[in-house]
């Protein structure tokens, strides 16, 4: 029912009993009024107390998956193994290393007189460039 029919109700048992106590459709107002505020009260309570637990449940299981995953992580981890010697003999090593960095060396130097040739070039246009503008 809305206050309109309330209102109408109250107003039609006043015109039939004159006997009624003076001032009752106001009390019978405040007293619904007092109802009303008194359940958007009760709802407004029991809505922040579903969203406290909503939170204290949702940071306990946050908690839980994070200590699951640190534990599998702990778990999974594989010591490395030790690297061993490829050569028992030490002159053998040091033929191999030898060759090693002789390879090594070569081919440094066919770089070096790339970047050298490619040095030229460079300057060769620069010249053809920058001669007007001399």
């Amino acid at each position: 029912m809305n206050e309109k029919q309330i209102d109408e109700l109250i107003d039609k048992v006043l015109k039939e009993e004159q006997s009624l106590p003076s001032g009752i459709d106001e009390r019978l107002e405040r007293y619904v009024d007092a109802l009303i505020e008194k359940d958007s009260h009760n709802a407004k309570t029991i809505s922040l107390t579903r969203k406290r637990s909503l939170y204290w449940i949702s940071g306990i299981a946050a908690a839980i998956i994070l200590g699951v995953a640190l534990f599998f992580q702990t778990e999974t981890t594989v010591p490395q193994p030790m690297t061993a010697d490829t050569f028992t003999d030490p002159e053998e090593a040091a033929v191999a290393a030898h060759k090693a960095l002789a390879f090594m060396s070569t081919q440094l130097n066919k770089g070096f007189d790339e970047v050298s040739e490619a040095g030229k070039e460079f300057e060769k246009v620069n010249d053809i460039i920058n001669k007007p503008f001399k």
